[in-house]
């Protein structure tokens, strides 16, 4: 058995067969296609992933939206080490706990409406399987069906999966509720939703939709969240919004709804970067008046519960984060920094109008939507993936990491987007080698990056 100050002296070789081995296989030979083995680090911090070998990533994953604080923030460390020099109560099941008290109230000093009454727990699909719940128990019992969206993601636990559309994760998995009451309409199409909820009038119990969509990064025209909020309050159908991946000030505002006005949800889903890039800690806010509806009987009070649900310490850490959020001066720098890498990218579109289809997104979440050429090059056997494009994106990430220096990511269910998350705390400097690390991989040939790629990965 490894002891925990072994851990950093391991060697890489000795990680990676360690991570193939006991965690998971068929993940670690994607990161070895991908060009991320080796990859020898020793530490992080802010925008930076440190290697043994003295060079450094600049890690524009935010690890999908964790690190909207950046590797290990300084203010978010000192809260920890606060809870651990006073000895902070983390597990308090008998009696009303502070922290969780306090991060609930702060919470719903934030946001807008009537969203103020928190149920925490550890991750996102947690989240959104308590708003289902939630939503279930506060509607009438004749109302059988939800509505999604084509392309959502809420998760891969049984009982949210009926709920994600994109990709394949539910395939050969038995889940909680019965598929055939999860209804789906397209993402931003206001008439079919309407058309939806006039042919179920009365028997839908609650809509699920992410302001943003994670996968594919398409975001609302405006005032799709405003009529959808407006339409389910006529239908009494329940609102919910995931703002998971691109909450708490990713996406321009504190959390991407309320870019627009009166668009604010029955029910809002929040964790990934709540914990500061350091605890697992989510939420499911709504208003007290819905939650009562559930749950406002003291013998219905623990009908949802979790083991983990608000320990003290990732409380603490989710207090100073939303703390750090509101300062102005941090918001001010945001905003400018969205502005600058925004003019950024557009630059590069223009330049190359043949290599870059669009650049989406909001705020800090931006994508650039990437054209592949296909003649000749499809015919090529890639026993490594099934789509065309993946193994394409694939070639775009791994020359990013392997020359340059640069973690990003993309997703399956949209394989030519290629998806750019910079921690907010990042700086101009950095956006600068980004874009100019996309200038010079964008101005090589596709086919010459295409070819190094299936080298690199067959050789």
């Amino acid at each position: 058995m490894f002891k925990l100050e072994e851990v950093s002296d391991l060697s890489c070789s000795e990680t990676d067969k360690l991570y193939r081995d006991f965690v998971n296989t068929p993940l670690a030979a994607i990161f070895k296609i991908l060009g991320l083995t080796p990859f020898d680090y020793t530490h992080a911090s802010g925008s930076f992933i440190y290697l043994k070998n003295g060079k450094k990533i600049l890690d524009y994953s935010s690890s999908c939206g964790v690190l909207n604080l950046g590797h290990n923030h300084i203010e978010i460390k000192a809260a920890e080490q606060y809870c651990l020099d006073n000895d902070l109560v983390d597990m308090l099941k008998f009696g009303n706990h502070k922290l969780q008290a306090v991060l609930a109230h702060n919470l719903a000093e934030l946001l807008p409406g009537e969203l103020n009454t928190s149920f925490f727990s550890v991750s996102g699909a947690e989240a959104n399987e308590a708003a289902l719940k939630l939503a279930a128990r506060a509607q009438s019992k004749e109302k059988k069906y939800y509505i999604r969206t084509v392309g959502s993601f809420h998760g891969k636990t049984h009982g949210i999966l009926p709920f994600t559309e994109s990709e394949n994760f539910s395939t050969g998995f038995h889940v909680g509720i019965d598929p055939s009451s999860v209804l789906t309409v397209p993402f931003n199409d206001l008439p079919a939703l309407m058309k939806v909820t006039e042919q179920y009038k009365d028997q839908i119990i609650a809509i699920i939709v992410e302001p943003i969509q994670g996968q594919d990064i398409s975001t609302p025209t405006t005032g799709y969240l405003n009529q959808l909020v407006k339409l389910c309050k006529e239908q009494k159908i329940l609102s919910i919004f995931d703002e998971i991946k691109v909450g708490l000030f990713r996406c321009g505002s504190l959390f991407s709804f309320m870019n627009e006005d009166n668009a604010t949800p029955d029910i809002l889903t929040v964790s990934k970067s709540l914990g500061g890039g350091r605890r697992a800690i989510s939420a499911m806010i709504t208003s007290s008046k819905i939650y009562k509806k559930a749950y406002g009987k003291k013998m219905d009070s623990t009908l949802h519960s979790s083991t983990f649900s608000g320990v003290g310490s990732s409380c603490a850490v989710a207090i100073k984060t939303l703390e750090i959020l509101d300062r102005k001066d941090f918001q001010d720098q945001v905003k400018e920094n969205e502005l600058y890498f925004l003019e950024g990218l557009n630059k590069l579109k223009a330049k190359y109008p043949d290599k870059i289809i669009e650049v989406r997104g909001q705020g800090m979440y931006l994508g650039l939507k990437l054209r592949f050429p296909s003649s000749g090059m499809k015919k090529i056997n890639l026993p490594f993936s099934g789509k065309f494009e993946i193994a394409c994106m694939g070639s775009v990430i791994r020359e990013l990491f392997k020359t340059y220096g640069i973690l990003t990511f993309f997703t399956g269910a949209a394989p030519d987007v290629l998806h750019i998350m910079p921690p907010l705390t990042t700086n101009k400097v950095e956006l600068d080698y980004f874009i100019e690390s996309m200038d010079q991989l964008l101005g090589d040939n596709f086919y010459k990056l295409f070819k190094r790629f299936v080298e690199g990965t067959l050789f």
